[in-house]
């Protein structure tokens, strides 16, 4: 055990260096820090144009040239001290601030933790000034040749916080983090053209555009602005853009799911999962979609004064955002038909198709589900003469049934069509009859959380689920319907865990998860006739997709098979 001596615990004021090194370090902790500061600041001021240069990975050098409003003399003699700002007078302005930066601590931090240099000048024509502050101390201040706008120039960064210094990382890794606050400022205005240098080479140059276009360029990462597309929701006191790509585009990870509030890039995780939560029968389980999501919001209705970066967000109406970014989601997705099957789609409508079973009029299987499929006395026949003829050749690899139209082959994924057939009857079916459980399934929740599902227990028994409290914190499934009966225990607990924190998703997610047990496995034998009613539900969807996302069929056009075996069609 340590000892520590008695005289260390007596309580000191902190000299005022100390102090000002220990505010220093919680604003400016790597060169990124730096890039992100100066360019709140050059886009408070009004820049249409904002140049950033680096030197080492801006562990050397940080220097940002905008054209902004530019400050005098007077201004310059301040704005590095402690605390100044000229966006807040008062603390009641905290609750109306529409500024980025706003708390005075950014060149301040700055002219501590390295050598800060600022050229400025208040309009065209006027005079320009310098200041040059090292280690918190002035080293002077003079009249200099300059044009509207500001530079200004951070070098030797940590020169006196040798522990600070030896933890930043190599060049090349402090780069890619000043590029990233780079981008998220350049996607958040895409009405400001940027230009990042790095050791004196251009490394990006992003001229004013429309959103789709900035995000493409500024993100890379193979995004094309020809499948992004935008949509809007509104609510009380706050409106949400999303610029979403369509779900081809897909990822393995949700680095391009992306929330900016007023402009400001936040790790909002609730957002992110609202953005996912659009997707939902879009995007395959495992994958993510690409979605930026802009919320404009009264100053009034959220806080970032709760970090000293303002890295972190605190709203008074988070569910009423949440929903709006699942709306916004929607509207993109409603408007646009994303799947490569949807010319088939459109052609191949249900009045327009005919069966025919293979010659040998062969069955391998009975229909499953009753209730989603028609009774034998509601089948359509199978010989109808006018229409599109769809041609049942049989069954592949035990899940994908195979049909001939006309100049394409089609395989129809059996089981991901059958769900999404399910899914929408479960969807659209009035309050269910429940049945009650001889052993009711135990849910332990925190105290808060038993609130939350308390909150919600008419929205459960509404699509079939009644719960019961025993205590703040321990519940009972006690009665469920005939479709939900068929989920295991712990899909059921999760289910119910798992809407806490959710907008209206998890009716959705419980609906999923029963369909997938309902419906036809991989591996069941299907009869021609179930095959035939398949292939018409499928073509009866607005999605072509099964609720989590995976596409429902696969075509193969005549032409295609001709050119793989090298025949001339």
């Amino acid at each position: 055990m340590i000892e520590v001596p008695s005289s260390s615990r007596r309580i000191k004021i902190l000299r005022d260096e100390v102090s000002r090194k220990i505010a220093a370090g919680e604003v400016i902790d790597r060169p990124f820090s730096i890039v992100r500061e100066l360019l709140d600041n050059a886009i408070d001021a009004g820049a249409s144009a904002i140049d950033v240069h680096l030197e080492a990975g801006g562990i050397w050098r940080v220097r940002v040239v905008d054209d902004g409003c530019g400050m005098d003399r007077e201004d310059l003699e301040l704005c590095w001290q402690p605390h100044a700002t000229s966006k807040i007078v008062s603390a009641d302005d905290l609750l109306t601030v529409t500024s980025l930066g706003f708390r005075g601590e950014a060149l301040s931090s700055m002219a501590v933790a390295a050598r800060l240099e600022i050229v400025s000048a208040a309009g065209e024509g006027s005079a320009a000034s310098r200041v040059i502050v090292r280690g918190g101390k002035l080293l002077g201040i003079e009249s200099c040749q300059g044009k509207r706008g500001t530079a200004v120039d951070v070098s030797e960064l940590f020169f006196d916080f040798p522990a600070r210094r030896k933890f930043l990382k190599g060049a090349s890794a402090e780069s890619a983090l000043c590029r990233t606050a780079f981008t998220d400022k350049a996607v958040a205005h895409s009405g400001i053209a940027f230009r990042l240098f790095g050791d004196g080479a251009l490394k990006s140059f992003l001229p004013v555009s429309g959103e789709p276009e900035r995000i493409a360029s500024a993100v890379g990462q193979g995004l094309d602005a020809r499948v992004l597309a935008s949509g809007k929701a509104e609510g009380a006191g706050f409106t949400v853009r999303v610029v979403a790509g369509d779900p081809e585009t897909r990822r393995r990870d949700r680095r391009l799911i992306q929330i900016f509030v007023n402009r400001r890039r936040v790790p909002e995780f609730s957002l992110i999962q609202a953005a996912e939560f659009g997707f939902a029968g879009f995007v395959p389980g495992g994958w993510y979609p690409v979605a930026f999501v802009f919320v404009e919001i009264d100053p009034s209705l959220v806080d970032f004064n709760i970090h000293p970066a303002k890295k972190e967000v605190r709203f008074r109406s988070l569910p009423e955002v949440h929903s709006a970014v699942v709306r916004a989601v929607r509207s993109i997705l409603g408007g646009r038909v994303f799947s490569p099957a949807s010319a088939a789609r459109a052609e191949l409508s249900p009045p327009g198709l005919s069966f025919t079973m293979p010659p040998d009029g062969s069955s391998g299987g009975k229909p499953r589900a009753p209730g989603i499929m028609p009774t034998p006395a509601e089948r359509p026949s199978l010989a109808v003469p006018e229409g599109m003829p769809a041609r049942f050749l049989g069954q592949v690899f035990n899940v994908f049934l195979v049909f001939e139209l006309e100049d394409r082959l089609l395989f129809l994924d059996q089981h991901a069509a059958h769900e999404r057939l399910i899914f929408e009857k479960l969807s659209r079916s009035g309050p269910p009859s429940l049945q009650e459980l001889l052993i009711p399934l135990v849910i332990d929740v925190s105290e808060h959380e038993g609130a939350k599902i308390a909150g919600r227990m008419d929205g459960f028994a509404e699509i079939g689920v009644r719960i019961g409290q025993k205590t703040p914190c321990t519940f009972e499934i006690t009665s469920l319907s005939a479709d939900f009966s068929i989920l295991p225990e712990g899909d059921l607990i999760e289910a119910v865990k798992g809407s806490l924190d959710a907008g209206e998703e998890w009716k959705r997610d419980l609906r999923a998860r029963a369909a997938c047990r309902l419906a036809i496995k991989e591996g069941d034998p299907v009869d021609p006739v179930t095959a035939s009613e398949l292939l018409r539900g499928a073509f009866g969807l607005e999605s072509p997709r099964c609720p989590h996302g995976r596409p429902i069929w696969h075509e193969l056009p005549k032409s295609e098979l001709y050119a793989l075996v090298d025949r001339v069609l």
